[in-house]
């Protein structure tokens, strides 16, 4: 069971995203449907999730889309989102992944029936691809997650938590077969740290 009892978000201020009218909905709920409808999840599934923010979480896609297209989760939880009044989200896991995702499980934190963060965990070590440092080497602060990813391929592993200008993502790409990784902060999308680390 994966249970997280705290996520972060760097800063929740209000947003000028505008909600989503009826129509735009429901065609997000036929994507989803189209795509999953329950099977295993990829991470084109992964990359459809909208998040909003704590202060506008209707921004985020509803929780009733992503059951009907995900279905059961393996695991519930209430988490604690941070900087904002100490809210209460409820964080829902699955595990019935594609191995093309290559990643052990999909999490997606909800405030008021919508979502508001997301992530993945990282697969097994023996699944794992690994960074030389050189590569790591080529990203600097004050890129965007596009130009990073770009340079180093999609992370092993990923959180994100609200959207656009108050976004807050935590990366980690592996780079031994220690456990050890690196860790790449992102404050509305842009790089704003880089961290060594062990994942297990």
């Amino acid at each position: 069971m994966i249970l997280l009892t705290t996520m972060s978000l760097a800063a929740c201020g209000h947003s000028s995203e505008k909600t989503p009218n009826k129509s735009e909905s429901q065609k997000t709920a036929q994507s989803f449907r189209v795509s999953s409808n329950g099977s295993a999840i990829g991470r084109a599934d992964y990359n459809r999730i909208e998040t909003g923010n704590v202060t506008s979480p209707k921004n985020g896609t509803s929780k009733n889309v992503i059951l009907t297209s995900f279905g059961k989760p393996n695991s519930k939880s209430r988490v604690t989102v941070n900087n904002s009044g100490k809210k209460a989200a409820i964080q829902y896991s699955w595990t019935n992944l594609k191995t093309s995702f290559k990643a052990s499980a999909l999490t997606v934190e909800f405030l008021n029936g919508h979502a508001i963060g997301k992530g993945y965990i990282e697969a097994s070590i023996k699944n794992r691809r690994y960074i030389s440092k050189n590569r790591l080497n080529n990203v600097q602060k004050g890129e965007t997650y596009t130009q990073v990813v770009k340079t180093l391929g999609v992370p092993d592993a990923e959180s994100l938590t609200g959207h656009g200008n108050v976004s807050a993502r935590n990366v980690t790409y592996a780079t031994g077969k220690n456990g050890r990784a690196l860790s790449l902060m992102f404050a509305g999308d842009k790089l704003t740290s880089k961290m060594q680390t062990v994942v297990k």
